[in-house]
């Protein structure tokens, strides 16, 4: 049967059950569901394109191998570090969790190594990860032997974003794991104090010698200062702990 039908014929054909619905419904009302149906194929689509798009890895500037919640294998690393903090004999306490922080813990001291790391101005406790504390036990042995007395600091934990070059980044700085410290300052065997904000950039030998160390250690990842990002680390030397889980 032909489909070119006049309406009214369709339409009594449709109460006797011999035309279809499609059939059955004026031409333009046909065409609109066509375009309904288009359109809803379109969104469909679209949506699965911007469900595509979204960002399915960790964000950037995480150590290899992080996730959040940590996984069983960063726990376990976690449990070794507090492990070599015993045999160490460094004292630690675990402490409440904080946003991000594989393995928090406390110092009973803030002295490694025969280095006091002093806070200027923030209040203990300080939180960290363990891999920052065993990070500095590690690595003030050999500051301390270059003449490092001191090392005095204005932060480790903050849930802050990455700041570098003058911008802020969509991604964790590592104070927000822990594994950050910023030091403004150093004091030496002789009492001498040398400032990063003052000092820095005259050439102070005792903050070259430990901008140095830190950076050939293999401990640490690339220190920043005011001579590599002077728009975000004018006064302070930003010092990560390097760890893969």
């Amino acid at each position: 049967m032909s489909r070119r039908l006049v309406p009214g014929l369709l339409v009594a054909l449709a109460a006797l059950g011999l035309a279809t619905d499609a059939e059955a419904r004026p031409r333009k009302h046909r065409k609109k569901a066509a375009i309904h149906h288009v359109h809803k194929k379109k969104t469909s689509k679209a949506k699965t394109k911007v469900a595509a798009r979204k960002p399915t890895s960790k964000p950037s500037n995480m150590p290899g191998g992080w996730t959040w919640p940590p996984s069983p294998a960063m726990v376990g690393k976690g449990k070794a570090c507090t492990d070599e903090l015993d045999l160490l004999g460094i004292g630690w306490k675990p402490a409440p969790r904080e946003p991000k922080i594989t393995t928090p813990i406390t110092l009973t001291t803030m002295e490694l190594g025969g280095v006091k790391i002093v806070s200027t101005f923030r209040k203990p406790p300080h939180v960290m990860d363990c891999h920052l504390a065993l990070g500095l036990a590690t690595h003030t042995v050999q500051l301390y032997a270059l003449g490092i007395r001191e090392i005095h600091f204005s932060r480790i934990y903050g849930y802050t974003q990455v700041r570098s070059y003058g911008s802020t980044k969509h991604s964790l700085s590592r104070h927000a794991l822990g594994l950050a410290i910023d030091v403004r300052a150093v004091v030496d065997e002789a009492g001498h104090k040398a400032t990063v904000v003052d000092d820095y950039l005259k050439d102070d030998p005792l903050l070259l010698r430990v901008e140095d160390y830190l950076n050939d250690s293999g401990g640490f990842r690339t220190v920043l200062t005011p001579r590599n990002d002077p728009a975000s680390h004018d006064d302070h030397f930003h010092v990560e702990v390097r760890v893969d889980y």
